[in-house]
């Protein structure tokens, strides 16, 4: 029976060889949101099209069995359009399109802690160089004049931006592993050019947002055991007479 146990541990011990020392680490997120209402002659605005994506990849360097350093950014775009419409004679209507793009670039600590089995835990502290555009159309036919009237804003910014994150990894084979976040906290601090002022925001999403990602440590190694100490492959298994055919 005592056999058959370490066999278990030992199988066990294989299936949660996650990141390791020395490893280099790949990740991406990628998320895509449409978001269409419809209120017919009934509501105003009469109908609203919302539209997001965003990638987000990076890659660092494991510096030990729980640490890892490396580079990180992003590209989010929005866009909502809405349009509203009177009946009455004249018929007139007005169409509002928003949209909103942003990159970012910077660096990123991760600290991981294996939970046992395939399952582990990280937290990830991005630092971020933040750097966007937003645009505001305006196009109106007011039923009287032919010719509709276009009006658009434009701004840009630039500032920085700091997020911490926990998430859930669960490890599928040699490295690969699905990553499950619930959002995180951080702060964010943007200057508009056009507009010269400054916003500066607090940001708490626990349990607001959902984050699925995955990700692949090239150079794990399928030894026994997520954490390999030095000597471990010279140590032997003593051998007591209990176990011999024990059953």
């Amino acid at each position: 029976m005592k056999k058959l146990i370490l066999a278990l541990l030992a199988v066990t011990s294989i299936s949660a060889a996650n990141a390791q020392k020395n490893s280099i680490l790949v990740y991406g997120d990628v998320g895509v949101n449409f978001d269409n209402t419809d209120n017919g002659s009934k509501g105003s605005p009469m109908s609203v099209k919302n539209t997001n994506w965003n990638v987000s990849p990076g890659i660092g360097y494991q510096i030990s069995n729980h640490i890892t350093l490396g580079l990180q950014g992003g590209y989010w775009s929005s866009k909502t359009e809405s349009k509203n419409a009177w009946t009455p004679a004249p018929p007139s209507s007005i169409t509002l399109a928003n949209s909103w793009r942003e990159w970012q670039i910077g660096a990123f600590g991760r600290y991981t802690m294996p939970l046992g089995g395939i399952f582990s835990m990280w937290t990830q502290l991005n630092a971020s160089y933040v750097s966007g555009k937003t645009s505001m159309d305006t196009v109106g036919f007011n039923g009287i004049s032919a010719t509709p009237f276009v009006a658009a804003v434009e701004d840009t910014y630039n500032g920085f931006q700091a997020t911490l994150t926990p998430a859930l990894a669960i490890n599928v084979h040699n490295g690969l592993a699905l990553n499950f976040g619930i959002g995180g906290i951080g702060f964010r601090t943007v200057s508009y050019d056009k507009a010269p002022t400054t916003q500066s925001s607090f940001m708490f999403t626990f349990g607001q947002q959902i984050n699925v990602g995955i990700s692949k440590n090239f150079g794990c190694r399928s030894h026994h055991g997520g954490h390999h100490e030095p000597g471990m492959d010279t140590r032997k298994m003593k051998k007591h007479s209990s176990d011999d055919d024990d059953e």
